[in-house]
């Protein structure tokens, strides 16, 4: 009867050591199971962030690319050069120049600003959209007409100061 309960208990401990080991293997294989769904999600979550990364990056270089040619087109020589084309004519007659430079650039902003429009609408850019409102507005509007008005009012001055001295 010894023999039989040693071998009852030993018996015991190996069913008891199964157990455990059964317990173990099943704790492990869990934890491994959701270690790969965080990773697996990790991974998803990683490219997904490159891809949103790359697109507006994407996005930026074509906004740099608008912006700097809406640079080209307010300093292209087809706008700066008409200054030096129509100014002994326009002076000939009388008119100022800052008349002239306000029309010159006042096209320029108009086709910046459009382009801006166009290229904000082609790619969705909330930033190129509020960059070509920024480039419409002539935050200048109300000072160039105040110069216009003392050019005009002075250059009236010097014909009347000019009549007078005729007499």
């Amino acid at each position: 009867t010894q023999d039989r309960t040693e071998k009852s208990a030993t018996k015991g401990k190996k069913l008891q050591a199964k157990a455990d080991a059964e317990g173990d293997l099943a704790d492990t294989t869990s934890t491994r199971d959701a270690d790969q769904k965080y990773l697996d999600d990790l991974v998803a979550t990683c490219e997904q962030k490159a891809t949103d990364f790359e697109s507006r990056q994407q996005l930026r270089a074509e906004e740099l690319e608008a912006i700097q040619k809406a640079i080209e087109i307010i300093s292209s020589e087809a706008v700066t050069g008409n200054a030096e084309k129509y100014l002994p004519t326009l002076l000939q007659q009388g008119a100022s120049l800052a008349a002239l430079r306000s029309e010159l650039q006042g096209q320029a902003q108009a086709m910046a600003a459009q382009y801006l429009r166009d290229s904000a609408r082609r790619l969705g850019s909330g930033v190129l959209s509020a960059l070509a409102g920024r480039v419409a507005d002539d935050p200048f509007r109300k000072v160039k007409k105040m110069i216009k008005d003392l050019i005009t009012r002075l250059m009236e001055e010097a014909n009347e100061e000019a009549e007078h001295k005729g007499w």
